[in-house]
Order: C-alpha cells, then sequence, then structure tokens
C-alpha cells in the first residue's frame, strides 16, 4: 500500500505539473500571437504536455475508480451478479492496457530515431506515454481486483 500511495503522489503532482505548464504555455501562445511574435516549439510542447496528461490522467482514473468501463456495467448488474461482471470488466482492461504497453513500448523505441520539428525531441518521448501509462493502470486494476465489487464502485461514474 505504501508503493500504491507514492505512486498516486506522484501521478498527481505529475499531472498538476503538466497542466500548469501547459496553462502557461497556451496563454504565453495567446499573448505571442496578439503581439505578432513567434516562439517556435511552444505548439508542439502543448501538444506533448497534453498527451502526457491524458494518459497519466487515465491511470488515476482507475485508481479512483473514476474510469467509465470500471464502474458503468458493473452498477448495470443487480448486485448478486456484480462480482462477475466487475471481474470480466478488468480482465478486458487488462487485456487493454496489455496490449497498449506492449505495443505501446514497440513504438516508442522504433521512434526513438526520428525527431520532432520543432523541439527536435525524439519522437519517442510523445509515444513513451503510452507504456508508461499502461503500465501505471494495470498496477491499479490488479490493486483494485483484489476488493470486492461494491467495495470498489467509488463515487465514479453511474
Amino acid at each position: 500500500m505504501k508503493l500504491t500511495k507514492i505512486l498516486v503522489k506522484t501521478l498527481t503532482w505529475l499531472c498538476i505539473i503538466a497542466i500548469t505548464l501547459l496553462t502557461a504555455i497556451v496563454l504565453l501562445q495567446v499573448i505571442s500571437r496578439f503581439l505578432n511574435i513567434f516562439i517556435p516549439g511552444t505548439e508542439e510542447l502543448a501538444r506533448l504536455l497534453i498527451v502526457w496528461l491524458t494518459f497519466l490522467g487515465s491511470s488515476l482514473a482507475i485508481y479512483e475508480k473514476r474510469h467509465l468501463a470500471v464502474n458503468y456495467f458493473v452498477r448495470k448488474v443487480r448486485r448478486n451478479n456484480r462480482k462477475f461482471v466487475y471481474i470480466f470488466v478488468n480482465l478486458l482492461l487488462v487485456g487493454f492496457y496489455g496490449v497498449l504497453t506492449v505495443y505501446g513500448f514497440t513504438l516508442s523505441i522504433a521512434s526513438m530515431s526520428s525527431s520532432s520539428p520543432a523541439l527536435q525531441m525524439p519522437m519517442g518521448v510523445f509515444y513513451l506515454a503510452l507504456p508508461v501509462s499502461g503500465l501505471f493502470s494495470l498496477y491499479f486494476i490488479f490493486i483494485g481486483m483484489k476488493q470486492s465489487p461494491t467495495e470498489a464502485e467509488g463515487d465514479g461514474a453511474l
């Protein structure tokens, strides 16, 4: 449980930093366009931050049981069938995130040799969000599967 708390805090802070930087960069873009000043790389950096924020945020949503797939289908069945649906949905998620992780690593490694146009960063840095998020999500799914379906319902999506 201590590892889980550390991972959640780390992911939360990474998301906070990403959204803060994203806000500042977009504000800078708006101001620079108003003043007819071109700042190279800001659009690409904003895109990079959105990609990482989206995937890391989805991992946090899995942990907090706010991911739509985790709760929606489980709550749609009678209480005595929830355990089976909960396990089935989580097995589907494990399959999805397993594929995302394996192919994400493959894509990241393959694209490390090409660089982004403006920032000249390896494109693999963009794609690395897929396997990193996949690993976090898989960990959180396995941790969450130890709970019973009624405990795991949380306050997430209905």
